[in-house]
C-alpha cells in the first residue's frame, strides 16, 4: 500500500470489484479512452487467479479519504521498462489527485524495481492528462499516430517518458 496525505494506492480487494467494473463504463472512461464491455465473470476470475496484481504489474485502486476515486495500471514490460496509466472518476478530475497519484506510482516504481524508464501515453487532445505527466517530470517524446481506436475513428497519442536515476 502506498500512502501520501489523503491518497492511498493499494491492491484490489474482492469488495472493490464492483467499483472496478464501474470504471469500465463510458461514463468514467470519458472523452479520451476506448470503451469496451467487460464481463463481471472475467473480472472475478482475474481477481481469484491473482491476475489483478502479479510479477508483471496489474491494476491498483486509488482512494482519497477512504473513498475509491480511480484506478492505476502498471505494466512491467521488461527489465528496465514500466508503463503506467490512470483513470479517475469524473468528479475527482482536476483537483490534484491524478498528479499526486502518478507521483506516488513513479516514485514507487523507481525505488522498488530495476526500472530505468517509465512510459505513459495520452490522447493529443487530453490537455489535463498531459499536464499531470509533465508535472511529474515526464517528457513528451513524440506523437504515436493512429494509436487508439474509439468513437469510430483512430486518434493520435503523445508518448511520454520519465527516466529514473537508474537510467541516468
Amino acid at each position: 500500500m502506498l500512502e501520501q496525505g489523503d491518497i492511498i494506492i493499494r491492491c484490489i480487494e474482492e469488495t472493490d470489484l464492483e467499483f472496478v467494473s464501474f470504471c469500465a463504463s463510458p461514463t468514467v472512461y470519458g472523452a479520451y479512452q476506448p470503451f469496451r464491455f467487460s464481463s463481471p465473470a472475467v473480472l472475478i476470475g482475474d481477481y481469484q487467479s491473482g491476475a489483478m496484481w502479479n510479477a508483471d504489474g496489474g491494476i491498483l485502486l486509488i482512494e482519497e479519504l477512504g473513498e475509491a476515486v480511480g484506478l492505476a495500471e502498471v505494466t512491467l514490460v521488461r527489465e528496465g521498462l514500466a508503463r503506467v496509466g490512470m483513470i479517475l472518476l469524473p468528479d475527482n478530475r482536476g483537483c490534484g489527485i491524478g498528479t499526486q497519484a502518478l507521483g506516488m506510482l513513479r516514485d514507487y516504481l523507481a525505488d522498488n524495481y530495476p526500472v530505468a524508464r517509465i512510459e505513459a501515453d495520452t490522447d493529443v487532445e487530453n490537455i489535463a492528462g498531459q499536464r499531470i505527466l509533465e508535472n511529474n517530470g515526464f517528457v513528451c517524446e513524440g506523437t504515436m499516430r493512429c494509436c487508439r481506436f474509439y468513437r469510430g475513428r483512430y486518434h493520435d497519442s503523445y508518448l511520454y517518458s520519465y527516466i529514473t536515476e537508474l537510467g541516468r
